[in-house]
């Protein structure tokens, strides 16, 4: 259905307006809407292509799509555990004896421990102190402190006094060890009563100051000595002075006591960092859970072999037609040099407007640009100039017998070094040449006995004229008709291939870097030496090529590589002069992947990095380019388009560092991965 906005609206009543047409007889009344200003654009059309829904329904929308399965966790894989037994240690009272009934209602821990030995036919000792007797002065108290005076509430039947003893020990938070037949109890037994190994472990991987530290969160103690260093300033004025006193101190750490076990409370760490070991002393039982715990810190950090392959592809296209051409008609020279008109008429140029303005006179004069140019002779024509030839002067027995004045010479016309052929030849310069000069001389008679002598005749040859000629220095264009016609079509591509494999731990970050340095200028900096400030230019070297890093988050117990790569392809783009020199501006393209998880041996493929150019010049004669087909002579047309993408694949490999693993590892692409290399 097509319909237009109506310009009035049928109402019903009574006449709002008129009549239409001005006919009294007419009955149809209209509403005559108010004058309106016109509109700046014509009224749009409007156009309903679908037809109008039925009376009473909705307008149906698209169906909504499917829903989606139920939530899926993601993938869980394999978590490698290890269980350490910590168990509390057990005195071993050395009998058997069973108790029948024992019912205990509020009675000491002390007598109650004094009871049960006896009945094992063993002795008890019993310490009242809390603390070490070597502690320092102000220790704080152990756990145990207070142990002493507790009561339990103890009912058992059937039970060995063995284990009844032991009970009674870790609910009251008391130690013991038992030394032949005599049992040591007490809240903090001394170190002589006690039952201590001690234990150095030297570490392979972890640190030895991080496992020291491991160890002293679950209860250890860790001694770390440190020198206490105090400044204090001497005197005042010029006499101050600065005394440095350092007094060597022994800090003490220990794990905060809090609602969760503390297996290792009551055990020593100490820590080596050049031999990168670790010490502990303390009862047996928590020595070998400090072990356990050692040996689950010292496993090796994985390593992988991560092949990258980048490769930058840069397409070059570029598409180049134009034309020029030139003639002369009278006084007057047209030129179109590629879609660029100029016309002269009067045989030379009109003057600028900065000749006109600096000049003195008018019309303007300004210097000669072709003054330097050379000259020609034409020999062709002569020009006589008066007074230049050789006069003439006789002289007899000293006497002026005739002087004569110079004569009128004729010499070569000189012309300017101009001509329409640039291969045309003119004299330079020219030398005149010498006539041969004979001279002879008579002979003498002889008279009688005296021989007479003959006459002699010298010849001296002349030398040639020579000339000296030249290609002109200016070459004036002809007034026939110059075209030229040029047509190009360039097409290039270039690719740069890195193929590094870096080996990486766990958790660390290997770079590669095939750069060169290039100038990108000079910054200044201000440096003050005897209170004068200097400007100093420091030069800015940029680096232009390929930076690869590599960052290995983590290698789980599963084969997955979790991983991220920061490329960035670089290369000089252009040279700019400028008041410091010419400096290299550097075109760069890098990528961040954040960070992605791939399988030992899956490959990579990141593409997609593109950037795409496409620049088309058009540059015409007003309205003579725009003609239709001939319009083609007097425009020029250049089309550059560039396409530059980066590839990157990459393929990790786990490095297998058991004991079955062999000596040195060679990565060898897979046949898919070597399949796309070939297609690239």
């Amino acid at each position: 259905m097509v319909g237009q906005v109506p310009s009035s609206t049928p109402l019903s009543g009574g006449n709002l307006g008129g009549n239409v047409g001005g006919d009294p007889s007419s009955n149809v009344l209209l509403a005559q809407n108010p004058q309106q200003p016109q509109p700046l654009v014509p009224n749009p059309q409007i156009i309903i292509t679908n037809p109008p829904n039925a009376l009473g329904t909705l307008q149906p929308v698209a169906p909504a799509p499917p829903f989606l399965p139920g939530a899926v966790p993601p993938p869980l894989g394999d978590i490698a555990t290890s269980t350490v037994d910590s168990s509390a240690s057990f005195v071993d009272l050395g009998t058997a004896t069973r108790i029948p009934r024992l019912v205990l209602r509020d009675a000491p821990v002390r007598e109650v421990l004094g009871l049960l030995a006896r009945t094992a036919n063993l002795n008890l000792a019993f310490v009242e102190s809390a603390t070490n007797p070597g502690a320092a002065p102000g220790a704080a108290p152990t756990p145990a402190a207070g142990a002493a005076g507790r009561v339990i509430n103890l009912e058992v039947q059937d039970e060995p006094i063995q284990n009844v003893f032991n009970t009674v020990l870790q609910i009251s938070g008391l130690e013991a060890n038992r030394v032949g037949r005599t049992v040591f109890v007490g809240p903090r037994l001394p170190d002589g009563a006690r039952n201590i190994i001690t234990r150095s472990f030297r570490l392979n991987q972890v640190n030895a100051t991080a496992a020291a530290n491991f160890l002293t969160t679950q209860g250890a103690e860790t001694q770390i000595p440190f020198e206490q260093v105090q400044i204090q300033t001497v005197g005042t004025g010029a006499a101050a002075r600065t005394v440095e006193t350092r007094t060597p101190t022994i800090l003490a750490l220990r794990a905060t006591e809090g609602f969760g076990p503390l297996l290792l409370r009551g055990v020593s760490v100490s820590a080596d960092d050049r031999l990168n070991s670790i010490t502990v002393v303390g009862d047996p039982r928590k020595v070998e859970i400090a072990s356990s715990f050692l040996t689950q810190l010292d496993l090796r950090r994985r390593q992988v072999a991560v092949n990258v392959k980048i490769v930058d592809i840069n397409l070059l296209g570029s598409d180049a037609f134009r034309t020029s051409f030139s003639f002369g008609a009278g006084d007057g020279f047209f030129v179109n040099d590629g879609g660029a008109a100029s016309l002269n008429f009067g045989g030379n140029r009109p003057a600028t407007r900065a000749e006109a303005t600096n000049s003195l006179v008018t019309p303007p004069v300004i210097t000669n640009p072709f003054a330097t140019s050379e000259t020609f002779f034409d020999p062709n024509r002569n020009i006589t100039i008066p007074g230049i030839g050789s006069g003439r002067l006789v002289i007899q027995d000293g006497q002026i017998l005739e002087n004569t004045t110079g004569t009128d010479a004729r010499i070569f016309a000189p012309i300017a070094g101009v001509t329409r052929d640039p291969f045309q030849a003119g004299i330079t310069d020219f030398t005149l040449g010498t006539p041969t000069t004979i001279t002879g001389t008579s002979g003498t008679p002889g008279t009688g006995t005296v021989a007479g002598t003959p006459g002699t005749t010298t010849v001296t040859p002349g030398t040639p004229a020579t000339i000296t000629a030249a290609l002109p220095s200016l070459f004036q264009f002809p007034r026939r008709l110059l075209s030229a016609l040029q047509a190009q079509i360039t097409s290039g591509n270039a690719k740069i291939l890195a193929d590094p494999t870096l080996v990486v731990q766990e958790g660390q970050t290997a770079r590669v870097n095939l750069t060169q340095e290039v100038f990108g200028g000079f910054t200044l900096r201000s440096v003050t030496e005897n209170n004068i400030t200097n400007q100093v230019q420091e030069p800015i070297i940029k680096q232009a090529g390929l930076s690869l890093e590599v960052v290995v988050d983590s290698i789980d117990d599963n084969g997955f590589v979790t991983m991220a790569l920061n490329p960035t392809v670089s290369a000089p783009a252009a040279s700019i002069d400028t008041q410091q020199g010419q400096i290299t501006l550097v075109q760069s393209r890098d990528l961040n992947s954040g960070q992605v998880r791939l399988r030992d041996g899956q490959t990579l493929i990141i593409s997609g990095v593109i950037q795409e150019t496409d620049r088309t010049t058009v540059s015409k004669v007003p309205i003579l380019g725009d003609i239709p087909i001939l319009g083609a002579l007097f425009r020029s047309t250049t089309r550059e388009n560039s396409r530059q993408e980066v590839i990157i694949i990459v393929t990790p490999q786990i490095l297998d560092d058991s004991d079955r693993s062999n000596f040195g590892y060679n990565f060898q692409p897979s046949q898919d991965l070597q399949q796309i290399l070939q297609q690239r």
